[in-house]
């Protein structure tokens, strides 16, 4: 049996001296947050130097792998920390990314571009768009380059669906043979990373940030694909020689060894030639479980060296909003009638479409004839109003008697079955032909407003089971990994947007006079620094923690100025939970060396600083 870890076996950590960092999904409320928290590492200062020169990995999912990326790739090109984020704060404030999608998503002339082998969907337009105006064709071999960062690690986190796990992108910069880019069953050849090196950062961010609902899968290899002006080119075969997939009776192949179906081995029948990519939320939204690996190689070294600090920045929750039942509306108008008497008035509407089509013609024509013939104004606004009906109806029915499809159900519009159309355009394979005969007769004939209370509770609840239910699951089974492992204590911190807003303010209270769930006993000194005089602080971030999950600050959240909000609360929700995190080492006296209690005292005396000014001024370091 394996012995349980207890504090006193593990290594003496030196906090402060290694940290990694963890950015949440939540889109760009994610990235405003996860800049804010980057920003106050860069103000904290250890010996005179930055706290964010002590970070030294970061994971990320969704909405933070924008910071993680633009923060990273910058800081590997020499770029200084202050002209990193004010360039991202310009880039991340309104609407222009969106619209600049759409106008990629109708440019026919880049989607004819030769070589292009991506798909013309909304995940490549935004992927377009991300390499316009975020890297600027940069890939992922800038990590590569050590001229400015020696040693550094990040891990971009997508969900594949291939088994449905997440899916790594993972580098340190090297072509080190333990860097396992995906996952153990779908992943770079170790023998490629050159290739891996190719791969567009925007094609990484999208996805990453490939949200479920709102975006379809990035396919690969096709929509990693390039082919630039500058002679940069990457192609799918390319991609398919460096990727190995395992089956499920575990033989590995590489993407490029598919062959047709008709000659597939029995015996392994499953191969596949591309796969899907989506939201590294979807399977890990606060990039922790990639954390938890790294740390964990880290551990298996000859000469261990894990992270003394791993802070996990977090946009999400465990709040949610109850299930509503929505409402049965009543039974008058529209909604009192069932399927079958629609269908009905339908079939006897277009028992004879050549004569519906003349007539409104003909009515077409007549109106048309009255606005040009009486001077009247009304005579003329009822004339083309009536005959812009009529000619619509022309237009629909001429158009219906030309389609294939509407045709037969003019003919026969007796066997049209509005119901079996749907039966055959959903799965249902998993039901009886007897069981689905018998819900169609009841569909049929039930009224409409039942039936529209339904669907709507279908759909809620479907929604809510989603971008929910399942994610807070996720989360939850996550944190209880993290937190119930001894390896961790005294090296964790947990930064949640919605820490020091008005809606957690009774359970964050509760938990200082609680010396059990908080782990320490807080004194009245550290109640007053971490409790009280926060009336400024709030409302801030309670606007930051109320921002719903875009890829844009809209033109109401400028009005509110959303992106400085989110930013200022990073700033010091970060600060707040450095303090009860030194605090807390403080309190459990661990025996620290004298140099590590120094830099503790030295640490604190900034933070109880910063906290301070904080709480008279939520902005003063905004800018």
């Amino acid at each position: 049996m394996t012995k349980k870890n207890t504090v006193s076996d593990l290594p003496q950590h030196n906090p402060f001296q290694s940290i990694a960092l963890a950015f949440s999904g939540g889109g760009f409320r994610a990235a405003a947050f996860s800049l804010g928290a980057l920003s106050y590492l860069e103000h904290l200062t250890l010996e005179g130097v930055p706290l964010t020169k002590h970070v030294g990995y970061i994971s990320s999912a969704s909405g933070g792998t924008i910071i993680n990326l633009l923060y990273t790739s910058a800081m590997h090109k020499g770029v200084s920390f202050d002209e990193f984020y004010e360039k991202t704060k310009a880039k991340l404030n309104g609407e222009d990314l969106l619209e600049n999608v759409l106008s990629v998503l109708n440019d026919d002339g880049y989607w004819r571009k030769t070589g292009n082998e991506k798909r013309r969907n909304l995940i490549n337009s935004f992927a377009k768009v991300y390499d316009d105006e975020f890297f600027h064709g940069e890939t992922m071999a800038v990590y590569a380059t050590k001229r400015y960062v020696k040693k550094f690690e990040i891990c971009c986190n997508a969900t594949e669906f291939y088994r449905g796990l997440s899916f790594r992108f993972k580098t340190d910069g090297t072509k080190s043979w333990y860097q396992v880019i995906g996952n153990k069953y779908l992943r770079f050849d170790d023998t490629r990373i050159d290739c891996f090196q190719k791969l567009k950062l925007a094609d990484v961010l999208a996805a990453s940030s490939c949200f479920p609902m709102g975006l379809e899968p990035i396919v690969f290899p096709e929509d990693f694909t390039y082919n630039d002006d500058n002679n940069k080119v990457l192609t799918s075969q390319e991609l398919r020689e460096a990727v190995v997939y395992a089956d499920y009776n575990e033989k590995e192949m590489h993407l490029s060894d598919y062959t047709s179906r008709k000659n597939i081995d029995a015996a392994h029948p499953l191969q596949i030639r591309s796969f899907g990519l989506m939201d590294g939320g979807i399977t890990d939204n606060q990039a922790l479980k990639s954390l938890m690996l790294a740390d964990e190689k880290r551990r298996r070294k000859q000469k261990p060296d894990p992270f003394d600090l791993m802070i996990v920045t977090d946009v999400s929750s465990y709040f949610m909003d109850y299930y509503k039942v929505p409402d049965q509306k009543g039974e008058k108008g529209w909604r009192g009638k069932s399927i079958d008497r629609y269908v009905n008035l339908f079939q006897q509407a277009v028992r004879y479409p050549l004569r519906i089509q003349n007539g409104a013609l003909a009515i077409a024509i007549a109106c048309f004839a009255v606005s040009i013939t009486f001077e009247t104004p009304y005579a003329r606004y009822t004339g083309l109003v009536f005959g812009g009906m009529a000619t619509a109806v022309f237009m629909m029915m001429w158009t219906a008697r030309k389609w294939r499809v509407t045709r037969e159900i003019l003919q026969q519009p007796e066997k049209f079955d509005p119901l079996k159309t749907v039966r055959t355009a959903l799965p249902l394979q998993s039901f009886s032909d007897r069981i689905i005969n018998k819900i169609m007769d009841y569909l049929r004939l039930t009224k409409l407003n039942v039936l529209e209370q339904m669907l709507k509770a279908r759909i809620t609840s479907v929604m809510s089971m989603v971008l929910d239910v399942n994610l807070k699951h996720v989360r939850r089974l996550i944190y209880e990994l993290f937190y119930n492992d001894e390896r961790w204590e005294n090296r964790r911190v947990s930064n949640f947007i919605y820490e020091l807003s008005s809606y957690n303010l009774a359970s964050r209270s509760n938990r200082f006079n609680s010396p059990k769930r908080l782990g320490w006993k807080a004194t009245a000194e550290d109640k007053a620094l971490l409790c009280e005089n926060l009336d400024n602080m709030m409302p801030i971030a309670e606007r930051a923690r109320t921002m719903g999950t875009t890829l844009w600050f809209d033109k109401e959240d400028r009005d509110n100025d959303q992106l400085a909000n989110i930013i200022k609360t990073g700033q010091f929700t970060t600060c707040m939970n450095l303090l009860e995190y030194v605090i807390s080492l403080e309190r459990k006296k661990l025996g620290l060396e004298k140099d590590q209690l120094d830099n503790v005292l030295m640490i604190k005396a900034q933070l109880v600083r910063d906290i301070n000014l904080f709480k008279s001024n939520p902005g003063w370091l905004f800018q």
